[in-house]
């Protein structure tokens, strides 16, 4: 396996886990704000929309306008960017939850059909263009690494927010 064929594994695999955490809790918890947090379920995914698409497409191959056709992208980045920002929610009368579904399906389906036309020599060359740096990423190697991990640290804050609302940890084996 090469690694960009890695990196791609993992982003699916990430995704896996997240597509759990979305499956256990139910549409009408999502906008929520559990006592003690300061996020909702749906800005979670509206900001792993966004992400996934920063990380792993815009500064891998450049805007796509496929996740232009799915996604408000502009309107997306304001509400679901969280480089800074200090509120982490967002209401259904924004966004339904079944739309942020499938628009997380899109992105990813997306991403992966845009990694699966890559190979290795690409990795080490520099991001594509973007407006500001970068915030962890000098190389498309770091940037799609940092999209699986940060994916996972989403899943991590979205699966306190799940057990807050009163549906448990629960661990699947396969």
């Amino acid at each position: 396996m090469n690694r960009i064929e890695f990196l791609r594994e993992q982003i699916i695999e990430s995704r896996d886990f997240v597509n759990r955490l979305v499956s256990e809790l139910p549409e009408d918890l999502w906008f929520v704000i559990p006592e003690n947090t300061d996020s909702n379920f749906a800005w979670q995914i509206g900001h792993l929309i966004v992400a996934q698409n920063f990380h792993a497409i815009t500064v891998i191959t450049g805007w796509n306008e496929k996740v232009n056709r799915v996604v408000p992208v502009g309107q997306y980045n304001k509400l679901f960017n969280g480089m800074g920002t200090l509120h982490r929610s967002v209401k259904e009368e924004v966004v339904t939850a079944s739309v942020l579904k499938n628009q997380l399906d899109a992105v990813h389906e997306i991403c992966i059909e845009n990694l699966l036309a890559l190979s290795d020599g690409i990795l080490y060359t520099p991001l594509e263009p973007i407006p500001f740096k970068h915030p962890v990423a000098n190389n498309k190697y770091e940037a799609l690494s940092w999209c699986f991990k940060h994916e996972m640290w989403h899943s991590a804050e979205m699966e306190d927010i799940k057990r807050r609302l009163g549906y448990p940890i629960i661990w699947l084996n396969k």
